[in-house]
């Protein structure tokens, strides 16, 4: 299989991700009247609007990125059928974690869910739009974000084995700075999860596997977020 280059890599995942920004942007002024919200950062009718703009667009660039390179477009992107020893042990992974991390957020604040969770939720619920809000945080961003850094931005950065561990923890960083909205501890949290994803991408070889634990993470974090507006 023919692999595109580091550098090529980082050209065709930067230009997938501003592409996907500025369309998202363009998608979120014509769709939520400026009027109404100055500060878009926690309204969740532009989070759930944004999620899914952007990552469609990611996709698109991706795939046809990665179809230049390769003819298995799946295959590039490490997009298989994992096994079920895999998903039960990366599953196991990620419950120990979670319960460590929701023991930490009691124990510092009282509670697991801040209010980058509960004021797009709220503003969702509103309008009207809580099921593309939840579409948008439990199935786009994970398949989206999945794709662009343990898909594509792996493959090309993982040549050998022993490009692995340095790559896993530059893509967690470059992962975890894209989440600035958020505060410091929760930017740390999802650099540890994507050291995790990263891993398993590694040892398994499957993508899908790893869409699959970001959207258990995301769905985890949701059902926090109703149980405490509830």
């Amino acid at each position: 299989m023919k692999v595109l280059g580091r550098w090529a890599t980082v050209v065709c995942a930067a230009l997938a991700l501003v592409l996907g920004g500025v369309i998202a942007w363009v998608a979120v002024q014509i769709t939520i009247p400026a009027s109404l919200y100055f500060d878009r950062t926690y309204d969740g009718s532009s989070v759930a609007v944004e999620g899914l703009v952007a990552n469609s667009v990611i996709v698109v660039v991706l795939v046809l990125a990665s179809k230049r390179s390769a003819s298995n477009v799946l295959a590039y992107l490490g997009l298989d059928v994992p096994r079920w020893r895999h998903i039960a042990v990366a599953m196991a992974g990620l419950a120990i974690w979670i319960a460590f991390a929701d023991t930490l957020y009691l124990a510092l604040f009282g509670t697991t869910v801040g209010v980058s969770s509960l004021l797009p939720y709220y503003s969702a619920q509103k309008d009207g739009l809580l099921i593309w809000l939840w579409f948008a945080r439990v199935v786009a961003a994970p398949i989206g974000e999945e794709l662009l850094f343990r898909g594509f931005m792996f493959r090309g950065f993982v040549h050998a084995s022993h490009d692995a561990p340095a790559s896993i923890v530059l893509i967690s960083v470059v992962w975890s700075l894209l989440h600035v909205q958020y505060d410091r501890l929760l930017i740390a949290e999802i650099f540890v999860i994507g050291l995790l994803f990263g891993l398993v991408r590694w040892r398994t070889g499957s993508t899908t596997l790893t869409i699959l634990l970001h959207m258990l993470f995301n769905l985890e974090l949701w059902i926090e977020t109703v149980f405490v507006v509830g």
